[in-house]
C-alpha cells in the first residue's frame, strides 16, 4: 500500500496577473483538465489509494475540484514559508511509504508507474535531458545524486528534479528525521531535507525520465510555452 502527498499550498506569484487562483487548478489539453485532476487520474491509475492534498493559498477552490475523493490538509502559514514546512505540517502522515509530488506539474502517467516500480527506499525523479533555470537541479556522480537544489549552477548541474519522489515505509521516517532538523527553515523547499540526508551519506535513487513529457508551471511563459506543446502533442 502506497499514499500520495500532493504540495498544493502555493500561492504562485510569479503568475500573478495572469492566473489568480492556485497553479493546480490551471486548466490544460484538449480535455481541459485542472493540474489537479490530471495528477489525480495518474495516481489512481497506478492504484494509489489515499490521496492527500496540502492546501493553503484558496485552499476552498482546491477542495471543490476533487471534493471527497480526497483527503485535505490545510496548511495556514503557506504566506510566510516554503514547501519544506508545508510538508513538515503533514509529518503526521510520513509514517508509510508514499509519493511526494508538487502540484504545479503535468507529466505523462506512465512516469508514476515507472517509479513506482522502484524498490529503493528513497527515490526522485529526474530529468537529465536538459538543464532548467529557477528549477530544483541535480549533480550526479556514479550515478548517485550527491546534490540538489536551485544553488546547482545551470553550467554544472546534470538534470532537474521535477517535483515527484517515491519514499518507503523506511524512506519515509528518514524524510521526517530531516525535515524535523529544519523545522526552523522557512525559506527552503524540502529538497533541502534531501542535501541533508546526501551530506550525511543517506542513498538517493533517481529515475531518468529523459524521453517523457513534462512541465513545470511556474510563469506565463512556462503556461504559453505548455499549452503549445500539448496542442503539438494532441494531449
Amino acid at each position: 500500500m502506497i499514499n500520495a502527498i500532493i504540495l498544493a499550498a502555493g500561492r504562485g506569484s510569479r503568475l500573478k496577473g495572469f492566473f489568480n487562483k492556485p497553479k493546480c487548478l490551471i486548466k490544460l489539453g484538449k480535455n481541459n483538465l485542472t493540474l489537479l485532476e490530471r495528477t489525480y487520474n495518474n495516481l489512481k491509475d497506478s492504484s494509489i489509494e489515499t490521496i492527500n492534498i496540502i492546501t493553503g493559498y484558496k485552499h476552498r477552490d482546491v477542495y471543490k475540484i476533487l471534493k471527497k475523493k480526497a483527503s485535505y490538509i490545510h496548511y495556514k502559514n503557506y504566506r510566510k514559508t516554503n514547501n519544506l514546512q508545508t510538508l513538515l505540517f503533514a509529518k503526521n502522515l510520513l509514517n508509510t511509504s508514499f509519493i511526494c509530488l508538487f502540484a504545479d506539474i503535468i507529466y505523462e502517467k506512465k512516469i508514476i508507474k515507472k517509479l513506482l516500480r522502484n524498490k529503493n527506499d528513497i527515490c526522485l525523479v529526474i530529468d537529465t535531458s536538459k538543464v532548467l533555470k529557477g528549477t530544483m537541479r541535480v549533480i550526479i556522480k556514479n550515478n548517485k545524486i550527491i546534490d540538489i537544489g536551485s544553488h546547482i549552477k545551470v553550467s554544472e548541474a546534470h538534470g532537474n528534479f521535477i517535483g515527484i519522489a517515491k519514499f518507503s515505509n523506511i524512506g519515509s521516517k528518514i524524510l521526517k528525521k530531516y525535515l524535523l532538523k529544519e523545522k526552523n527553515n522557512y525559506k527552503d523547499y524540502y529538497t533541502q531535507a534531501l542535501r541533508k540526508m546526501i551530506v550525511s551519506g543517506q542513498n538517493i535513487s533517481y529515475i531518468n525520465i529523459k524521453n517523457e513529457f513534462w512541465k513545470e508551471i511556474d510563469t506565463n511563459k512556462d503556461l504559453i510555452e505548455t499549452k503549445k506543446m500539448m496542442k503539438t502533442l494532441n494531449i
